[in-house]
Parts: C-alpha cells; structure tokens; sequence
C-alpha cells in the first residue's frame, strides 16, 4: 500500500519531476566537455573527484528545485542496471547498445528509506531501501586492495604474458606502468625493439584468468571516459596520472649521443642500449651501467643528471615537474 501511494505521490507531482529531469539532463549535456563527467559508485562525478549535487544543477541552470526534490541525489548509470527492480520502469531497449548507453538518473528519498529513481527517458519506480543499498553496492569500483605487484611477482609475469600474447609487438616488451586490484588491472607497455612503441590495455580478471577487455587506450584523447563508459565499475584511480596520446614519443638519440660524446659528457667508447622521450624529458642508458635524464628548462636548455637507477631517475622528474611528468619513459626493468 505505501508502494503504490508513493508511486500516486510522484505521478501527481510528475510535471514536476519531468521538468527536473529534464535539467538534469540539460546540465549534463552542457557541461560534459568541461567537466569529464565520470560515473563512480553510481553517481555523477566531475573530473576533480568531487559528486555533482542537485544544487549544482540549480546554479547552474538558474533553476529553483522544487522542495520536495531538494535532498535528491543524480546518479550516472546504465539502464541496463535497473532491469534488476521490477518496481522501476524502463524505456525498451530502441538498439543493440541502448540499455548500455550511461544516462544521468535522479533519485528523490521519501519517508521509508526507499529512494523514486527515474530519468529524462525512463518513467522509473521506486527502490526500497533494501535495494536503492544494493544499487548502489553494484556500481562499487572496490575490488581488494590496488597493488603495484612486484616485478619478480606471478601477478605482474601473467599479466604481462597475457598482453604480450594478445598483442606481440609489446611481448617481453619493458613495461611502464601496472596497477591491479582483484577484478582489474591497468599496464602501460613499450615494444621489446621500439621503446616509443608504448601501449596501454586495460584487463580483466575472469575466473582466475586475466584476458584484454580494451587495448588501444594509448591512442585516445580521453582514456578515462573510454574506460567508464565501458566499465564504470573500474576505479579510475588505477589510471596512470599521464595522457600517452598527448605527448609525441621518441626513440632515437643519436644526435645527442654524439653532442654528449663531443662535450666530455660521455665517454667516446658508450653504447646506447635504451633510450626514450617525451615532453621535455628524455632518458638514455648505456652498456657501462651509465644513466642519463635530460631535460630542457625554462630557458630552453638541454640539461643532463646522472641518475643511479630508475627510481632516483622518477623522483628528478617529478622534482622537475610535478604536474605532468611522462615518467613512462624511464627504464622500470633495470
């Protein structure tokens, strides 16, 4: 009897309700190329992290939410993940990827507990609290704890071996970044022959076996709205804090090679066994054991450090640039 009161309660006030979807909807839309818009837990989040709130939407959109509506939340999910409640009404699916398409949702909280979630396209229903809990868990990212496995470890050998096998330009390649929890995993690899032949994949964990879910990720502008779209389940802080596709990457180093060879800042009998740029930033190894990190200053000079192994190499880059260091170009695997 309350279910279907509430379901009167929110009917009546549905011109209400429609024209608060509506500019739910609207903000989204206005806004999504400035703020990245991420789904995370269910809700809408901007690109700083932080949830978009109802009040958000009334700022922005210069519109004075309706008392009832004011302890709303905006959640940013699948339709396809409301099928479970048979309480909720859902739009038929128009197309072969309509249920799948991410689309904001408001939900208004009534008196029980229980929360009228509905959208722009879908009449919607009520979730009693029970469920609105279990909606919500759904969407959780937490899959165990995120590792950075070791190098010597099974986790990081499979993981490894599994990319290689689906991709051989990267097998026994040297990789530069992976992050994993029990459910996903996230490696930035670069070609055993060419190491500005760097690639990014996203994997995931089926039944104890790790398989590629998306590869190519090193070719968008925006890998983390191609990953959330997909699996917005995946807890986007597994991502690396670089964006491959907005830097040019370089492998050949012969002419600085030769310049540091004819300045003493090598010397004459050096080989070159690695070497990787990005940026402003370029990294070079040498049979002796020697190391080197260049980087171009503000005054557009070429300056060159000596550093002892890749983590003295890391922590100089992000001493020299704490903001956006392609840190993928150093040589994590010796």
């Amino acid at each position: 009897v309350i279910i279907v009161g509430l379901i009167i309660f929110f009917t009546i006030g549905n011109d209400k309700l429609t024209e608060l979807n509506l500019k739910v909807d609207e903000y989204y839309m206005q806004n999504f190329n400035n703020e990245l818009f991420v789904s995370q837990y269910s809700y809408l989040m901007k690109k700083d992290g932080t949830e978009v709130t109802i009040d958000d939407v009334s700022e922005a959109m210069n519109y004075e939410i309706p008392e009832e509506y004011k302890n709303g939340v905006i959640h940013f999910v699948k339709p396809k993940s409301l099928l479970d409640y048979p309480n909720v009404e859902i739009k038929e699916q128009e197309g072969n990827i309509d249920l799948e398409v991410l689309t904001v949702y408001t939900a208004i909280p009534n008196e029980d507990g229980g929360m009228f979630i509905s959208s722009k396209y879908d009449k919607g229903g009520v979730l009693t609290a029970e469920e609105y809990k279990d909606f919500v868990l759904k969407h959780s990212p937490l899959y165990g704890e995120i590792k950075n496995p070791d190098p010597t470890s099974e986790e990081y050998k499979n993981i490894k071996e599994v990319v290689g096998t689906y991709d051989n330009e990267v097998l026994d390649g040297n990789v530069k970044y992976l992050a994993c929890n029990d459910k996903y995993a996230m490696i930035v690899i670069s070609s055993k022959e060419n190491h500005s032949n760097i690639k990014q994949f996203l994997l995931q964990n089926k039944e104890n076996n790790w398989e590629v879910i998306i590869a190519g990720l090193e070719e968008k502008e925006k890998p983390n709205i191609v990953v959330n779209v997909n699996y917005p389940d995946f807890d986007l802080s597994m991502l690396p804090k670089y964006n491959l596709k907005s830097f040019k990457i370089v492998s050949e180093f012969d002419e600085i090679v030769n310049q540091l060879k004819e300045q003493g800042g090598i010397k004459e009998d050096e080989v070159l066994t690695y070497s990787c740029g990005a940026g402003k930033f370029s990294y070079m190894e040498f049979k002796s054991g020697h190391k080197i990190l260049g980087h171009i200053n503000d005054e557009g000079n070429f300056d060159i450090y000596e550093v002892e192994n890749y983590m003295s190499a890391l922590q100089k880059m992000v001493e020299l640039d704490s903001i956006n260091p392609p840190t993928f170009i150093i040589n994590f695997e010796n």
